[in-house]
């Protein structure tokens, strides 16, 4: 198989794991980055033998890339696609796809109309624990779903919450910090999706509003399958678990402050989410790379397989060049994301109606 000539755009901290993706891949090829940071481009493309820009349209007209990966703040991600799409590039859209319902449906009509493939980031599905929970679902091993939830609370109180900047999440709109429901919460409203076959028809609750004090933000999904989806995030708070319920970990992953947990060491509170059905049980630890699963007499640990964390990017990026090479639709599509940013937004518009005086009684999202 020859190599698929990447070009990637907007050089922040996730890229890093899309770089290290890059060197695991014999037949990846990193041909072109920019960042608005001359410095940071020119750094990086030394490191992989690659053009610098720091202007994405020089680097798309360039025509010698197969794959565009845009890495940029959501914000930004809407003029980038559509060049792409334009010169004829196939596009990796990092989560979330969009601010705006308009800019996620505009991008993905532009991918159709050019006719090329539009990849969404919702790596958690590439994350081993996550894949063969979805196994398991998928085999009936805990019969019919009833409920899927996760919490993330904690942080070094209000003195330590920092949220993105503007450029990431502009003032007003749905935001907040890395754990919060806009940037992290995304991702498994996907992957709840996914377990269930269906996106969320209902959804209650509350998200932060960029710029503003800090809430404690939460989402109630109701699924067509009659599954309840359950997600509770505060960041701006102090942690209340004991220090023996945390586990060696099996992988990296992203922690309350953004910052990245190494493998092999101990963590004090290692993220998880707990699915909940009609015979049975799962306990998945998608960063420290362990599943549980309880049928009744106890929770036995599941062998896994595959990357973890943060080689599931590796693993991510492997599916995108296979669709590619062999002509096939996404695994994950441009409607997927624009599904779990319908979720988000339903509710915050919702929370907007209640804040102006509107009767508001939680919001339909893809009915």
């Amino acid at each position: 198989m020859k190599s698929t000539r990447v070009g990637l755009v907007g050089l922040g901290s996730v890229a890093n794991a899309h770089l290290a993706a890059i060197r695991l891949l014999h037949n990846v090829q990193l041909v072109s980055v920019c960042d608005v940071r001359p410095e940071v481009a020119e750094r990086v493309a030394s490191d992989f033998g690659a053009r610098s820009y720091t202007d994405y349209r020089a680097l798309l007209e360039g025509g010698d890339i197969d794959l565009a990966m845009v890495l940029t703040p959501a914000s930004t991600h809407l003029a980038i696609v559509q060049a792409a799409a334009a010169c004829g590039v196939h596009v990796f859209c990092e989560k979330p796809l969009a601010i705006t319902l308009a800019d996620g449906a505009a991008m993905i009509e532009a991918c159709a109309t050019a006719k090329v493939k539009f990849f969404y980031g919702s790596c958690y599905r590439y994350l081993p624990a996550v894949r063969k929970a979805r196994d398991l679902i998928q085999s009936g091993a805990i019969g019919r779903i009833q409920l899927m939830t996760e919490e993330v609370i904690g942080g070094s109180g209000i003195a330590g919450y920092r949220q993105w900047a503007p450029i990431h999440y502009p003032l007003g709109g749905p935001g907040g910090p890395g754990m919060s429901l806009m940037d992290h919460g995304i991702h498994l409203i996907d992957v709840f999706s996914w377990f269930t076959g269906s996106a969320p028809v209902h959804a209650i609750g509350n998200v932060q509003v960029a710029g503003q004090a800090a809430e404690t933000e939460f989402l109630v999904m109701s699924f067509p399958c009659g599954a309840t989806g359950h997600l509770l995030y505060n960041a701006a708070t102090f942690s209340a678990r004991l220090p023996n319920e945390g586990m060696f970990s099996g992988g990296e992953g992203w922690m309350l402050d953004d910052s990245i947990a190494p493998a092999g060491g101990w963590v004090s509170e290692p993220g998880s989410m707990s699915i909940y059905g009609s015979t049975g049980s799962l306990r998945v630890f998608h960063y420290t790379n362990a599943l549980y699963l309880n049928t009744g007499d106890g929770p036995k640990r599941v062998e896994l397989s595959g990357r973890p964390s943060l080689g599931h990017f590796a693993t991510q990026l492997e599916d995108c060049v296979a669709a590619i090479h062999q002509d096939l639709a996404p695994s994950i599509t441009g409607p997927d994301g624009l599904n779990a940013l319908k979720t988000i937004l339903s509710v915050f518009e919702s929370r907007a109606s209640l804040d102006s005086g509107k009767p508001a009684h939680g919001a339909t999202t893809n009915a």
